[in-house]
């Protein structure tokens, strides 16, 4: 668990969603444990701190989420859910991906699961797992349900700049018709954040936190349908070392 605040504290980046395995009543107290001693959050009583746990995270709970983080916070530098379910409906989930996706600014999630498999992988791949301390974006189940763009953004992540930009116009080639598949651009995005974040853990690095500060923000601005994925992608390629 540590693993995650370490990284915190030495890049200034905190990945927007992560999802912990393991029971509620034994990672949340390690969690807001956490939180005051690596960041240094006001933990009793604090309004921008939620703790909650659900039996089956439904749709209405979901709704309450969504509804909660787009609320400024009291004062403080950021909001933390720290959230527990032993289910997960799909419907919830599906409901939550835009949420997982483009947070608030300043909102962190972390979801309690008994296994990360609850998930949907279009939901999964919006999200770290941490299991028992580890991160696993790693893990081969990570990348089952999209192995070809985790090939790719390694590929992407390795390569030189020319490289890099082949890849991204690789990406926009399109048939007559067709259109661009921003879904994979978003995809590819979310694969480079979490190579990155895995290979710059335990690294003091202040230019890895601009890093991730640009790849969420490219993601952000995808959402528009009016920004060029194509220069998005490739604006990353540049500030990568």
């Amino acid at each position: 668990m540590d693993h995650i605040f370490e990284h915190y504290k030495k890049t200034g980046y905190l990945h927007h969603a992560h999802v912990i395995e393991g029971a509620h009543e034994e990672v949340a107290p390690l969690l807001v444990e956490s939180f005051a001693r690596h960041m240094g959050i006001e933990t009793i009583g604090n309004p921008d701190l939620t703790v909650k746990n659900f039996a089956s995270l439904g749709i209405d709970e979901a709704r309450e989420l969504k509804g909660a983080q787009t609320r400024a916070s009291f004062g403080g530098t950021c909001k933390l859910f720290v959230i527990g379910a032993d289910s997960f409906t799909h419907e919830a989930q599906n409901a939550l991906l835009k949420t997982f996706e483009e947070p608030t600014s300043g909102t962190h999630f972390f979801i309690i699961l008994p296994r990360a498999e609850m998930l949907l992988p279009t939901l999964l791949s919006r999200v770290l797992v941490v299991s028992g301390g580890v991160l696993l974006s790693s893990r081969p189940r990570r990348e089952s349900a999209d192995s070809e763009t985790g090939a790719l953004a390694e590929k992407f992540v390795d390569g030189n700049l020319e490289g890099r930009f082949a890849i991204a116009k690789k990406m926009v080639e399109k048939k007559a018709g067709e259109t661009v598949d921003r879904e994979l651009f978003r995809r590819i995005l979310d694969h480079i954040e979490r190579i990155l974040y895995t290979r710059t853990a335990g690294k003091r690095d202040d230019a890895s936190a601009n890093i991730f500060r640009g790849i969420f923000q490219a993601k952000t601005y995808l959402a528009n349908r009016g920004a060029s994925p194509k220069m998005l992608l490739e604006h990353i390629a540049i500030i990568i070392p």
